[in-house]
């Protein structure tokens, strides 16, 4: 791998139950650099940019085989601290895609992994951006 990639895939798979979406991504994505992944409605952009940070797991019957590697790393090793990853690996979607969760929580998300534990404050939070 070069020096100058940040992310790299590896003979990327995803299933969704017995649907094969991704076949064997190989890619690099380089440091420092704008790159666009672009194709039509349905080839697997989506889920591709969510292997990046492991949201894909969220998908009820999901598989991955393969690796995606971030900074030398493979992110789906076992001992990957997630909440770390996305804190790192961000994601902004076209649509509202709430994550598997309460709407309180899905808002509250952001301010409690960047350490904001009270309730009174979090409600405030959550209040103010509804």
């Amino acid at each position: 791998m070069s020096q100058d990639s940040l992310i790299k895939t590896e003979n990327l798979n995803v299933y969704y139950g017995s649907f094969h979406a991704l076949k064997n991504i190989n890619s690099r994505i380089p440091s420092k650099k704008i790159t666009a992944v672009m194709g039509p409605s349905g080839c697997g952009k989506t889920t591709y940019l969510k292997c990046l940070n492991r949201m894909v797991e969220l998908v009820g019957g999901a598989k991955i085989t393969g690796k995606v590697i971030i900074n030398g790393k493979n992110i789906y090793d076992p001992d990957v601290d997630v909440t770390a990853l996305r804190k790192k690996v961000g994601m902004v979607f076209q649509k509202p895609n709430p994550l598997p969760m309460s709407i309180f929580d899905n808002v509250a998300y952001g301010p409690r992994i960047h350490g904001e534990k009270n309730r009174e404050k979090l409600k405030l939070i959550v209040e103010t951006n509804l």
